[in-house]
């Protein structure tokens, strides 16, 4: 999980520098790591339903306006931190 939040974050830096074979590999490894996190057993219904919604804001990055990339970027952002202040 912590990874998702570099790879949304280079998947909209590749959007805007119109680097879309760049931004489509970070999209496939975003959606990657969500796949990852749905394949887990002990995620719970409303769990499973929110990245499934992530998972939807992925698959059509390049339709966001900026407040769904805000909410993207916010969403991913904690883990990452979380996973910094462990090491």
């Amino acid at each position: 999980m912590a990874n998702l939040y570099p790879e949304i974050g280079r998947l909209f830096s590749f959007l805007d520098a119109n680097k879309i074979g760049a931004a489509n590999n970070a999209k496939i490894r975003a959606l990657c790591i969500v796949d990852t996190i749905l394949s887990f057993k002990d995620v719970k219904p409303a769990g499973r339903e929110e990245w499934s919604v992530i998972k939807n804001f992925i698959l059509g990055y390049d339709k966001l306006d900026n407040y769904e990339r805000i909410i993207l970027q916010k969403y991913a952002e904690p883990f990452s931190y979380k996973f910094m202040k462990q090491y």
